[in-house]
């Protein structure tokens, strides 16, 4: 296939069979790193929602209900109670980023909204048994398909008694709310529920194919450069100088022989060169003995 084109033709078309032949194994390779990456990217933001969400139920306990009771005798719920305030700023997070969905499962909830389905309250019943310790995560199948879930164990404190405790000692505006059959008589250390955020599992591998688009681009790109490269390296360092090689050939051929077999580089070419002004310089002492007879 080679013998017929030219030198800087056939190096370029050795190039290119390269790139065809390599692009398969390279995307290949790349996409399984890419999605390996893209899943744990996903996982350690699933988590980084879930301490921000443990972060908010303590500031809103630790810090903004003590403040509430010292300025006002009522304690709205949309500030003092932690769990809420988590749903709502879930809520927007999911809003805005509808790759994570985050919801605190409980099996004996206050709002029916925070209801663990059979699939949580199995996860929130082997936390209470000991089998998971401190987090739970896996894929499961969901109505909008797999999903990556990610679970730690809710357990119950002091500060949780006062919305979750006797319902005879709540605030009137929890009873209008809420009413008083759910949610109430948790006791301190008892796992409750689990805050859960789902993952959907395409996500990371759209992720990982909108990597692998632009990797694949860059990579095509960056080829092409290559292939420019060395095309004007070999022109200038191989086939220029095999042309002007070429040239002083013709020339002696035709008798002239003030024509020198110049070749400014060190390497084979040159050695080349060398053996032509040899073979030159023999050809002028034959054409001297020729003509002296």
């Amino acid at each position: 296939m080679f013998r017929n084109l030219r030198l800087r033709k056939s190096f370029t078309l050795i190039m290119v069979i390269v790139y065809f032949v390599s692009l398969p194994f390279i995307i290949a390779i790349s996409y399984q790193v890419l999605l390996k990456n893209a899943e744990r990217e996903s996982i350690e933001r699933a988590q980084m929602m879930l301490r921000a969400m443990d972060a908010i139920k303590e500031y809103v306990g630790g810090t903004m209900r003590p403040v509430l009771e010292e300025l006002s005798d009522k304690e709205p719920v949309e500030l003092t109670s932690g769990f809420y305030v988590i749903r709502e700023i879930s809520d927007i997070i999911t809003e805005s980023d509808r790759q994570y969905s985050f919801k605190f499962a409980c099996i004996n909830p206050l709002n029916p909204v925070n209801k663990a389905n059979r699939f949580e309250t199995e996860k929130i019943n082997e936390f209470r048994s000991g089998r998971f310790s401190d987090q739970w995560r896996g894929f499961i199948d969901t109505q909008q398909g797999s999903s990556y879930v990610i679970m730690t164990p809710i357990v119950v404190d002091s500060h949780c008694l006062r919305c979750h405790g006797d319902p005879a000692t709540v605030t009137e505006e929890q009873k209008k709310r809420y009413g008083t059959t759910s949610g109430y008589n948790w006791k301190v250390g008892e796992i409750i529920g689990a805050n859960t955020v789902y993952v959907p599992a395409n996500v990371p591998i759209q992720n990982a194919k909108r990597a692998l688009l632009i990797f694949s681009i860059v990579y095509s790109l960056f080829f092409l450069f290559i292939i420019f490269v060395i095309d004007r390296l070999i022109k200038a360092s191989i086939i220029k100088p095999i042309e002007e090689l070429v040239q002083t050939a013709d020339e002696i051929s035709r008798g002239n022989f003030a024509k020198d077999f110049e070749v400014k580089a060190g390497n084979e070419i040159k050695t080349l060169a060398d053996a032509f002004t040899r073979m030159k310089i023999s050809l002028m002492k034959a054409m001297d003995i020729l003509r002296k007879k």
